[in-house]
């Protein structure tokens, strides 16, 4: 009898437990679930750490899932001086590496970094990590040392810390080599050419930043952010606000820039000598979508990336700027995993992630709200779990039971989950 009493007890735990996470080598169509709403704000930013716990980043504070998900916790306890009243593009990133979590904001004359190790219980603080001499569109990216900063004692921070930012002219990264304590400033580059987009460092610690401001191009630092060489991306993109551009690595050092064309269309190029020359352009929105906005890029093993993007069905889209919309047009959360990405013939697979007759947004979508109040802005994320699944982290304007722009009000975020299919881990 009491073994049979330890069964029960064990399967009723299996039952209330998230379903198995996707192991690597998984095949097939893949399939996601939608989050209930997390939090509050247009701008949004997504880590997972190497124990699968999922970071959102919302102007509320951040949240913190440790069940795939199903359930979330504001961890709004960093401190005055960085609380919801100064999220001003506010942004998150997880260390693969180490599992430390960065969150930073953005006071326009500098930026205030927060990091913590033990997942949001407790923080520290440095109210001065500067990039450029004035903050915009500021973004937090790790990576390895290069051989300009080695630790052969390895008593420092094991990466390098970047916060990157657009000036008022220029754009500069801060340098951090202690995890954030401190910061020296690299060379400023991209005069009046903002970048979008994250940056990020590749395997090998060359740090990458993506910019459509004066045409696609690949900023390339290959000492830690201290200078930089710029690579022209031959592909026709959309300079429009909202179209931005984005960039991801893999192991292998291939570098991926993904962009919008003129038609709205997401589609990447690969490079794999750091940006100085280029694949022929991959198409990567399915059939059927007319529009897409805001796409975002994540590596996972060699050949492997995650996107994510809005994306509309509506026949009047085609070839249309998304914030040139109808109040009529509905957009949906689309993602997709794209296998043998490096290769002359890749596998696209994207899929909508939304319910069906449930979408994200009625009417424009455009950065910085541009057309008209919108309370979809500047940008989501897309991350890659420890086991391979995608996470993305999409703005839900339309709750339940909104069917119309006039009802399309709200600012919660909410994540997609990877369920099954293939995933980024081969």
């Amino acid at each position: 009898m009491r073994r049979i009493a330890l069964i029960l007890a064990l399967l009723s735990l299996v039952a209330l437990a998230p379903a198995p996470a996707v192991s690597g080598g998984a095949s097939g169509t893949p399939t996601f679930r939608m989050t209930g709403a997390i939090g509050t704000g247009v701008e949004l930013n997504l880590g997972v750490l190497p124990n699968g716990h999922i970071f959102v980043g919302t102007w509320d504070g951040p949240h913190k899932s440790t069940d795939d998900g199903l359930t979330w916790t504001n961890i709004n306890n960093i401190g005055a001086g960085i609380s919801a009243n100064v999220a001003a593009d506010r942004t998150l990133t997880v260390d693969k590496q180490t599992g430390r979590v960065f969150q930073d904001d953005t006071t326009l004359g500098c930026t205030i970094l927060a990091w913590s190790d033990n997942e949001g219980a407790s923080w520290l603080r440095n109210p001065l990590a500067c990039g450029a001499s004035a903050t915009d569109h500021e973004k937090i990216a790790v990576g390895p040392r290069t051989s300009t900063f080695a630790d052969p004692s390895g008593a420092q921070y094991p990466n390098v810390v970047y916060v990157c930012a657009n000036g008022l002219v220029d754009d500069a990264c801060g340098i951090s080599l202690d995890g954030g304590l401190t910061f020296t400033t690299g060379e400023p580059h991209g005069v009046n050419c903002a970048f979008q987009g994250q940056p990020v460092a590749d395997s090998a610690g060359v740090l990458y930043e993506p910019s459509v401001a004066c045409g696609p191009q690949v900023r390339v630092s290959a000492n830690n952010g201290l200078t930089w060489v710029v690579h022209t991306v031959p592909v026709t993109a959309s300079q429009e606000t909202g179209p931005l551009a984005d960039v991801a690595t893999t192991p292998d050092g291939t570098l991926y820039f993904l962009y919008e064309d003129t038609s709205y269309h997401v589609k990447y190029v690969y490079s794999k000598n750091q940006g100085s020359s280029w694949s022929s352009p991959v198409d990567l929105t399915p059939v059927g979508v007319t529009s897409a906005e805001f796409p975002v890029i994540v590596g996972g093993d060699n050949g492997r990336i995650g996107v994510a993007f809005y994306g509309t069905t509506d026949l009047g889209m085609v070839n249309k700027d998304p914030g040139a919309a109808g109040t009529g047009v509905a957009w949906n959360g689309y993602v997709g995993v794209i296998t043998g990405a490096d290769t002359l013939l890749p596998t696209v697979q994207v899929v909508q992630a939304t319910p069906s007759g449930d979408p994200l947004h009625y009417g424009c979508i455009s950065k910085d709200a541009g057309c008209g109040g919108d309370p979809i802005a500047d940008y989501m994320d897309i991350d890659v779990g420890p086991d391979g699944r995608l996470y993305a982290a999409f703005m839900d304007a339309c709750l339940p039971g909104c069917t119309s722009h006039a009802q399309s009000t709200t600012a919660y975020a909410v994540v997609a989950v990877q369920t099954g299919g293939t995933n980024l881990k081969a």
